[in-house]
């Protein structure tokens, strides 16, 4: 059965395993949802409506639903399960697994996969300067290994972790989704050292998202724990700044001006690389990871790849 994960849930099936549909939740019209709106059945593990609104993949009410998690379903118009299995969620899986029987393949899952990584890995070569979103996630991805720690703040860059950085092992990309606010970057950070003190831990940030809670640089810095901050610099609030040109054709005191980050970094104390060409990023990335302090890199980003986004999945069919 192919099984797709929220952005909550990336790694918990690896991008590698040919069933894996990889990540949904941007919104209903994308190369993941394909197969998904001709399905009669949906099994909805551990599912919270808060990150991927049941309407966005339910809209006729025509889907059977099996709800599997630890707690009764929280329902709604568009989310009524058929059966609720309220239990440990590895127990029962494992026992609809010997239920289960073998079925021909309903959608070509190796066709799927190879879409989403030949965008992520479309401008892998480019020297564009700002960055494309997904030269520097494949950077990212081509630096840290499968057990490394990638912690998403909230901004346009989450859509772009969620959608493009493969994931292989469960709580390795850790995305605050759902009723979201942002700034939780340079904390989360901090937490995900104290929780797992000899894995490496990346945060990407947006500039906005950094310069709410930048002041916790300092607790870091006190604590000893030692993670890299990738600040993906556009001057604006990039997600804000998408809705509205999506919903009104322009945008609107979404603007801002920023500080120099290195210099911002060294008046806490701490190292910080401020990244002039696409070649520079893999190797700031490499030395700031071998770091026993805080450090950040500040990565000029070109987010009028949100429109090109926004237009190509405009085109996609989601029938199988």
């Amino acid at each position: 059965i192919p099984a797709a994960n929220t952005f909550m849930s990336k790694g918990v099936m690896g991008y590698r395993n040919p069933l894996a549909r990889l990540t949904v939740g941007l919104q209903n019209r994308d190369y993941e949802m394909c197969g998904l709106a001709d399905s009669d059945l949906v099994i909805a593990v551990g599912y919270d409506l808060v990150e991927f609104a049941p309407r966005l993949w339910n809209l006729a009410r025509d889907k059977r639903i099996i709800h599997i998690d630890t707690l009764p379903a929280e329902v709604d118009e568009h989310y009524q399960p058929d059966v609720e299995i309220v239990s440990e969620i590895g127990e029962a899986l494992k026992a609809l697994t010997g239920c289960c029987g073998q079925r021909e393949a309903l959608f070509d899952e190796a066709r799927l996969e190879s879409t989403v990584l030949a965008e992520l890995n479309a401008y892998a070569k480019s020297d564009a300067v700002p960055l494309k979103p997904q030269r520097i996630l494949h950077d990212m991805r081509e630096t840290l290994s499968a057990e490394d720690i990638l912690i998403s703040d909230v901004g346009v860059h989450k859509l772009w972790i969620a959608r493009l950085f493969p994931a292989e092992l469960p709580n390795t990309v850790i995305i605050s989704n759902g009723f979201a606010t942002m700034g939780i970057g340079v904390p989360g950070g901090i937490a995900a050292r104290i929780a797992e003190p000899d894995r490496r831990v990346v945060v990407v940030t947006g500039d906005g998202g950094f310069l709410m809670n930048v002041q916790e640089l300092e607790t870091a810095r006190r604590l000893g724990t030692a993670f890299v901050t990738v600040v993906w610099v556009d001057g604006a609030y990039g997600s804000i700044q998408w809705k509205q040109e999506a919903r009104f054709g322009r945008s609107y005191g979404v603007d801002f001006g920023n500080p120099d980050f290195v210099g911002l970094a060294k008046a806490f104390g701490l190292p910080a690389f401020s990244i002039k060409a696409a070649d520079q990023f893999p190797a700031a990335l490499k030395e700031a990871l071998r770091l026993d302090v805080p450090s950040i890199i500040a990565v000029p980003v070109d987010y009028s790849e949100n429109h090109r986004l926004t237009e190509t999945l405009g085109e996609v069919h989601i029938s199988v």
